[in-house]
């Protein structure tokens, strides 16, 4: 066998196994799995987890869409909504209006223990907020909330 023959195929077989590699480990984002009507403009997807928030069968999936509204030197601002849809049904139960906060945090619990989890939230009250002239020192009033759906089904 010649030299150059066996350096190709090696070269071909490490080219061939990092494209799949890197194929196989990227998932792709399908659209298709929410209604259209729950990302607004500006707004991509941040995080999803599915959980049980009602006494239906069927688990819910909550969403976190995010949008950037600012970066200073020790924090970053972003604005947020949650929207909560039937995992199998794709029907929408719940769509949050836009909060301003510092996190991009899906917090999901059940600290009632009751087996339904609850969405818990911290945001800006009103959206307004001060920094100093150097953009430090964030100062506002912060509003903490639990979203938890109640099914009203018979």
């Amino acid at each position: 066998m010649n030299i150059n023959y066996i350096f190709y195929v090696f070269l071909f077989s490490c080219i061939t196994n990092t494209g799949y590699a890197q194929f196989r480990a990227t998932e792709a984002t399908n659209w298709d799995r929410y209604p259209a009507e729950v990302q607004k403009p500006g707004f991509g997807l941040h995080k999803s987890q599915r959980v049980q928030m009602d006494d239906s069968s069927e688990l819910e999936e909550v969403l976190l869409f995010a949008s950037d509204n600012g970066h200073y030197p020790y924090f970053d601002l972003f604005k947020c909504y949650y929207v909560i849809i039937g995992y199998y049904s794709k029907e929408v139960k719940y769509i949050s209006e836009v909060t301003l906060s510092d996190q991009r945090e899906l917090l999901l619990e059940d600290r009632n223990n009751d087996g339904k989890f609850e969405l818990y939230r911290r945001y800006m009250k009103d959206g307004k907020f001060s920094v100093d002239k150097n953009g430090n020192n964030l100062k506002t009033e912060w509003r903490f909330d639990r979203v938890e759906y109640k099914n009203n089904e018979k």
